[in-house]
């Protein structure tokens, strides 16, 4: 598994699919290879070690439940202090949709 570069990026910004869930906004392209990547901006921790430590988690939740498509991965807030088991449970209930546009 590996992160998307600079125009994959573009390119699913402009033409993957969109889907809102409490924590994340998934960019999600169907493809047979499997990437991620998080995207976590400084509004939500001004510390890169707090910033690593989501991108981490959202990756290793992608990783659980697909193994092929290209995702973009936008936080919303600040999900270090959150149990991985209600991460789990925000992405369960949206996993329709995702499975819809694989």
């Amino acid at each position: 598994m590996s992160g998307l570069n600079k125009k994959e990026i573009d390119f699913i910004y402009k033409n993957g699919r969109k889907v809102y869930t409490k924590f994340f906004i998934l960019y999600i392209l169907s493809s047979n290879e499997f990437k991620v990547s998080p995207v976590v901006s400084k509004k939500i921790s001004k510390k890169a070690v707090i910033r690593n430590k989501i991108k981490r988690r959202v990756r290793n939740l992608v990783r659980i439940f697909f193994s092929k498509g290209h995702f973009l991965v936008i936080v919303k807030e600040d999900i270090s202090t959150i149990d991985f088991i209600e991460l789990e449970n925000d992405f369960k209930k949206n996993i329709n949709k995702i499975n819809k546009i694989l």
